[in-house]
């Protein structure tokens, strides 16, 4: 044991990589179909960092980590969340905002009673509320308070309090949140829904007999009709059948053929007239699609309709698959590393088009650090910025809620100029994974001895305190949503597990919902949800 120890002490990269590699492993293990997923790493840094005060890995590598871990979160989030602020969105991160700010005061209540420290309050609410962002910011606000007025052994015992409170207070905040779904599932008799299937997109051909369409171009009739759910592909004029053009006047008897589902279809009938069997696009011999990947930076986070693909190219998309389901696009959709767009064109012209998207498997993996690093180094500069607030306190998002703010805005912008700010989800996927992977490894070793020596004091006060607050966040989002707003309980159970942000809880979730609708709510509140927590944490310090 003793040797054992003495190699953790002196290489500090063997216990970054043991620690990883065995908390994945124990993190992938279900009890009754419980798992505490990449948590797990959390505990074995812990464990490992308890054999002795002197193992330890290195403060850059878990700052490193909540930076690519929150920045990637951001980016892939931006469009969702900005545009969660329509119809029902505001009253959702409404209800969070209140929901978490009644945590934060039940939390403060009782380390108030038990005579708590600051910093361990700040670690029960961070736990009970399983965040991560918000413990480092705790931490990073207390080390930045204490700066140049505590040895270095007394800052790092108070900067680990936080950390240890939320070792202790984690387990029950995802227990909890499963437990409270299942409880107020059978109490309110909630039956799951069918499965959700993406409707189901076809083409169907129709000749012009409506008076009111014959004489106007294929472009005035988009402009009067707008966001139809469908598009035109192709049109047969006199025998000749011509790529569809905005400037394609229809006559009565010509034949358009759309692309779209049922309801968009039956949009397009009223539009120009009685359906029939003629198939022209079957015909192949001139025009013809093909699938193509989007992985060209020119034209990732371009609009479609800035493309003006019918005049450079002559041709026209008609599909767009983004990761498992077709939709039909508009001129507004934004293409994205890694969809997949089905364009009708000549054959003659299969080159050019290919060349254009890119269509790249490897292409739509890779990623431009070039931008991923400007919009780090933007983010880590605007979470040093103090925010005042009233009373004389100021706080500062730190590197947890700067890089995730300057992310959300980035992600929803997609390009500046020639610089384009997505990353393709596979790449944002394994860079989230790595990053929180080091923040966990790291703050759990850094936290280990004194995580000991806290467990056999007040281990019990803490495990039971981040219990309560847990349960009591579920039962009033739940009720409050629910029963007072009349969201529907499985868009409920998704809201609930966004202001958690706990992706453990969004699964349970959808798993008994058996619908697409947890995800939805889910998303609306995500991101202001991390946030909020952000700045509660450094409140409660």
């Amino acid at each position: 044991m003793g040797s054992l120890i003495s190699t953790l002490t002196q290489s500090p990269i063997l216990v970054l990589f043991v620690v990883i590699g065995l908390g994945y492993i124990i993190g992938q293990l279900r009890i009754k179909g419980f798992h505490v997923g990449v948590a797990g790493v959390l505990f074995v840094g812990i464990a490992v960092g308890a054999l002795h005060k002197d193992i330890s890995i290195p403060e850059i590598v878990p700052t490193l980590g909540l930076i690519i871990f929150v920045y990637t979160i951001g980016i892939q989030s931006g469009p969702a969340f900005f545009a969660s602020f329509k119809k029902q969105g505001a009253r959702d991160n409404l209800l969070a905002l209140a929901v978490l700010s009644f945590a934060a005061l039940l939390t403060f209540a009782i380390g108030h009673l038990l005579h708590w420290p600051s910093a361990r309050i700040a670690g029960i609410f961070t736990g009970a509320l399983t965040n991560t962002p918000a413990l480092a910011a705790a931490r990073d606000r207390i080390i930045y308070l204490s700066g140049g007025q505590l040895t270095p052994d007394q800052l790092r015992e108070l900067a680990d309090q936080p950390v240890v409170a939320y070792g202790l207070a984690y387990p029950m905040g995802v227990i909890g949140m499963l437990l409270s779904f299942q409880i107020l599932r059978r109490l309110w008799k909630f039956e799951p829904a069918q499965t959700d299937e993406a409707p189901a997109i076809r083409a169907q051909d129709f000749i012009v007999r409506n008076p009111g369409v014959v004489g106007q171009s294929l472009g005035d009739i988009f402009q009067l009709h707008r966001e139809p759910g469908f598009v035109v592909s192709r049109v047969r004029q006199r025998g000749n059948t011509l790529l569809s053009h905005p400037d394609i006047q229809l006559s009565e008897g010509d034949i358009v053929v759309a692309v779209g589902d049922e309801n968009a279809l039956e949009r397009a009938r009223q539009i120009f007239g009685e359906p029939t069997e003629q198939h022209i696009e079957l015909d192949r011999t001139d025009l013809d699609y093909r699938r193509v990947f989007v992985s060209s930076p020119e034209v990732v986070g371009r609009r479609i309709g800035d493309l003006d693909l019918e005049n450079k190219l002559e041709a026209t998309i008609t599909r767009v698959r983004r990761g498992d389901h077709d939709v039909v696009p508009t001129p507004d959709t934004c293409l994205e590393f890694g969809d997949r767009v089905r364009v009708i064109t000549r054959r003659s012209n299969f080159a050019p088009v290919s060349q254009f998207f890119g269509d790249s498997i490897k292409g739509t993996a890779e990623t431009d650090f070039g931008s991923v690093a400007i919009g780090m180094v933007i983010g880590a500069l605007v979470g040093m910025l103090p925010i005042p607030l009233p009373g004389g306190l100021t706080v500062r998002l730190g590197l947890a809620g700067g890089p995730l703010l300057v992310a959300l805005i980035l992600g929803k912008l997609e390009r500046t100029g020639r610089i384009n700010w997505t990353i393709p989800i596979s790449a944002n996927l394994t860079l989230r994974q790595i990053g929180l992977l080091l923040f966990l490894a790291g703050v759990g070793v850094k936290a280990g001895y004194t995580f000991l020596q806290t467990l056999r004091t007040h281990g019990l006060e803490m495990v039971l305190a981040g219990a309560v607050v847990t349960l009591a966040v579920a039962m009033v989002t739940m009720i409050v949503a629910h029963k007072l707003l009349r969201i529907p309980l499985d868009t409920a159970m998704g809201i609930t597990a966004g202001i958690q942000t706990q992706p453990a809880a969004l699964t349970f979730a959808a798993d008994l919902s058996r619908s697409d609708r947890p995800n939805i709510g889910y998303t609306t509140v995500y991101p202001l949800a991390m946030i909020a927590k952000i700045i509660l944490a450094q409140l409660l310090v």
